[in-house]
């Protein structure tokens, strides 16, 4: 695990150029964290132009409304610059629609990102093993109910049998980083209405933060 950054009072040198900073709050409290930590490590795709930081949450306070705020508190602590980014992560199974639009009109306003995952982060993670196009449409449906089974929803119970093993407080993320390219190819692919708020159907918009964290161009079609 990557140790983690504490931030002070930034202050910008004349004449350095201070590396991008790509602050993330994430709706679950620990394995989007874990992922996107290990990500920006040196093992992955650390980049001395981007500095990624991952905000801390209470586990009790998952609603988007507060993990919005946390992005606002940060903002108006640090000093930010044109090129920093500051990236809501949340789920679309939880919450209406009229909330995620709330949330989506906030965001917009405030020049916050937002990638939102239908049903949930974990659809992110499995497009990293498997594309959709593999599976029945009875499963497929299956994965938009994402109902929950004892502790486990479809989709991680999905992980659990392709992994062999996974527990979302603490993902083996090198089951999965190593195809995050791939990732981000099917998730694009399932991406047809990019010009929605978020995904309407089964897919994920953490495809455009990989993008950035890797700081890679994004393909044109």
């Amino acid at each position: 695990m990557p140790e983690k950054r504490h931030f002070k009072t930034r202050k910008r040198v004349s004449g350095v150029r201070d590396p991008k900073l790509i602050i993330i709050a994430a709706e679950g409290a620990r394995t989007e964290r874990t992922y996107f930590e290990d990500m920006a490590s040196p093992g992955y795709f650390y980049n001395p132009r981007i500095h990624v930081e991952v905000l801390e949450r209470d586990a009790t306070h998952s609603a988007p409304e507060a993990v919005l705020q946390s992005l606002d508190e940060f903002y108006r602590q640090y000093q930010l610059k044109e090129q920093d980014e500051l990236w809501l992560v949340l789920d679309t199974d939880r919450w209406g629609t009229a909330k995620l639009a709330g949330i989506a009109t906030l965001c917009y306003q405030k020049g916050y990102l937002m990638a939102a995952s239908n049903p949930c982060f974990e659809l992110w993670l499995l497009l990293h093993l498997r594309s959709l196009d593999g599976y029945s449409v009875e499963t497929l449906d299956d994965f938009r109910i994402n109902r929950k089974t004892g502790d486990r929803t479809r989709l991680e119970r999905e992980l659990l049998a392709l992994l062999g093993e996974y527990n979302k407080a603490a993902p083996k993320t090198e089951a999965f980083l190593p195809h995050v390219g791939v990732a981000i190819e099917r998730a694009r692919a399932l991406d047809i209405h990019s010009e929605d708020r978020w995904p309407q159907d089964l897919g994920t918009r953490v495809y455009l933060l990989a993008e950035h964290i890797m700081e890679r161009e994004p393909r044109v079609v």
